[in-house]
């Protein structure tokens, strides 16, 4: 029996002195769910800046609390009234309640899902305030491999208090990686659907004087020169023989001449580069004298053609890490020379030198990441958008209706470790259906039906009631009328069912009847019984079915990019967009467009 709850009496038209004594002593000494409710409300406006979400706190509420879903209706009228009150105080307001009757929710960093005992940022007493950085390169959206490294900043931040800085790394690098127009505002948005919160947004095109400044202050300490050796001659002469090119060695007032060459124009592309002077006789060839400013003609969708020479990314980041303030750096293994560059630099300047922490490649198995791929697809037209599910883009994970705490749960799950990783997405499938599935109703949906004409079906049985949701009977049922046309009855089972049976077999159709089925042509089945215990004592299968006058088309978008056209039961005709729905037998979808047809996304099973 389902314990009786206060807070939910106290919601409803009830008169509390009509009640016996007994029942009255019972609901005091319960927990009051109010308070409770209150908690989880608080906690999702925390979470996201102030607004709570109905949805989001119902999915909390009841995925925590089975006890609570034979009551949803009633939990959602106390939800919808808490949350409006909750809307009506500051942020700061929320914080300080939230921290006066949950502090365990704000201690353990809530707003961010299970930590899985990540570790402490190092040398923290080494900073007064902790500043971190996301570093994208706008050549499209982030994608799913990006997510770790933006869901790990964040954690940080949020569970220091400190500050984030969206950084778009648009310096021109080579014609493979160009910088794209539309993706300035595709990165935001990927940030948005994780929740992510940035406090400064910067961009390196805006940062070329800067480094152009430090540029010439490094030739003039001699730690940097003007290199015009061909490139090939230069690997193979002097990096790869560890011997200084003649170069290397020239006066101060002959490289800065040569850099004012690579600024005006006399240099032609490729023609001239900056190179640090980190040592020929580095044990690692790509350490050797590395290139840190080269020519690029090439038009930038912001700056135009303003600059002709760019700095490259580890150059560049040496210089703003220290001019931002950055005090811990997270990214991946890849990047450790990157990382050398870097502090080859500080150590010039005798700055302070930024933590820097490195995790392990992450591979999946089931998605294919390639930006430039996604990018030429999107273009000609292969691809629907970046939306299209085959980019593995942000953008297409909450078109299917991956919600972000999904994916937030699964990168912090996989921790800082060093080691390379290689996962599929079923984690992240199944925290989503933990989330997703006490707001998701159930539909009928069949794909390439074979339409059966039903014969001996009593004639008062004028339609079929199933379940919204089997977990919560409150909600009700929908119902799918039979409608007879000319005195008889047709209805569709998937084909692949029809196929893998034998003529005369026994099944049922769900929240029908049970029928035998007859292959000769035309296709028909039998009614046998209406009893479900029937089809269950004999091991019968029970299948999914669509009415043949009242269906509705559907259309799934499948992650492989494939359309699929399928026919659901007429209670689909209440979905809207954003619905999120399980097909049963089919799996779960969201809703993102309906028109002349429901479109669905689908997201997982």
């Amino acid at each position: 029996m389902v314990e009786p709850f206060w807070g939910l009496f106290r919601a409803l038209p009830i008169n509390i002195k009509t009640l016996p004594n007994s029942i009255i002593l019972g609901l005091v000494l319960v927990e009051d769910i109010e308070l409770e409710i209150r908690k989880v409300v608080l906690d999702n406006a925390v979470k996201y800046e102030g607004k709570p979400n109905v949805k989001s706190v119902m999915s909390a509420l009841m995925g925590s609390r089975a006890d609570l879903r034979p009551r949803a209706k009633e939990v959602k009228a106390l939800v919808e009234r808490i949350v409006k009150e909750v809307e009506q105080i500051s942020l700061e307001e929320q914080i300080e309640e939230l921290r006066r009757i949950a502090p365990e929710l704000l201690d353990t960093e809530n707003e961010v899902p299970d930590e899985k005992g990540l570790p402490e940022l190092p040398n923290l007493d080494k900073w007064d305030h902790i500043v971190m950085r996301l570093a994208p390169f706008p050549s499209g959206p982030l994608h799913i491999g990006n997510a770790r490294m933006v869901i790990l900043n964040d954690y940080y931040v949020k569970r220091y208090n400190g500050e984030l800085i969206l950084v778009y790394d648009d310096t021109i690098g080579s014609d493979i990686k160009v910088v794209e127009p539309e993706a300035y505002d595709l990165i935001k948005e990927g940030l948005d659907y994780l929740g992510v919160n940035v406090h400064k947004t910067v961009y390196k095109s805006d940062r070329l004087e800067i480094f152009y400044k430090y540029a010439v202050d490094l030739i003039k300490r001699q730690k940097a020169y003007v290199c015009d050796c061909d490139a090939e001659i230069w690997r193979n002469e002097y990096k790869i023989q560890k011997k200084a090119c003649p170069c290397r060695s020239l006066s101060v007032e002959e490289n800065l001449a040569r850099w004012e060459k690579m600024l005006d124009g006399t240099y032609p592309e490729r023609g001239a580069a900056v190179r640090l002077k980190t040592g020929m006789d580095d044990p690692d060839p790509a350490m050797r004298d590395h290139v840190i400013l080269r020519i690029s003609e090439s038009e930038h969708p912001r700056v135009g053609s303003k600059y002709r020479v760019w700095p490259l990314l580890e150059f560049s980041w040496g210089i703003d890490d220290h001019e931002l303030g950055i005090s811990h750096i997270i990214r991946g293994k890849d990047l450790v020379k990157e990382g050398k560059i870097e502090q080859h630099i500080w150590d010039i300047y005798g700055w302070k030198h930024p933590e820097l922490i490195y995790y392990g490649r992450l591979r999946f198995q089931d998605a294919s990441l390639s930006k430039s791929k996604s990018r030429q697809e999107v273009k000609d037209g292969i691809y629907t958008g970046w939306d299209d599910p085959r980019t593995w883009s942000l953008q297409s994970l909450a078109k299917r209706g991956i919600h972000p705490d999904a994916l937030r749960k699964a990168m912090l799950d996989l921790g800082l470790s060093i080691v390379d990783i290689s996962i599929s997405m079923k984690p992240v499938y199944s925290e989503n259906r933990k989330i997703r599935d006490a707001e998701s109703p159930r539909l009928f949906l069949v794909f390439s039906p074979v339409w059966l004409n039903i014969n001996g079906l009593p004639d008062d049985i004028t339609k079929a009631k199933a379940p919204v949701h089997p977990d919560f009977p409150d909600r009700g049922v929908r119902e799918i009328p039979l409608e007879r046309e000319n005195g008889s009855l047709t209805l569709g089972i998937p084909k692949k069912d029809f196929e893998s049976m034998g003529d005369g077999t026994l099944f049922r159709m769900k929240d029908l009847a049970n029928f035998i089925l007859h292959k000769n042509e035309p296709y028909s089945a039998e009614f046998h019984s209406k009893d479900v215990d029937v089809i269950r004592e004999k091991g019968g299968r029970i299948l999914h079915w669509v009415p043949h006058k009242t269906n509705v088309e559907i259309e799934v978008s499948m992650v492989d990019g494939s359309l699929l056209t399928g026919l659901a039961e007429p209670s689909a005709r209440s979905l809207k967009v954003d619905d999120f729905v399980q097909f049963e037998r089919v799996g779960f979808g969201r809703v993102y467009s309906i028109d002349e047809k429901i479109k669905v996304a689908f997201a997982h099973k």
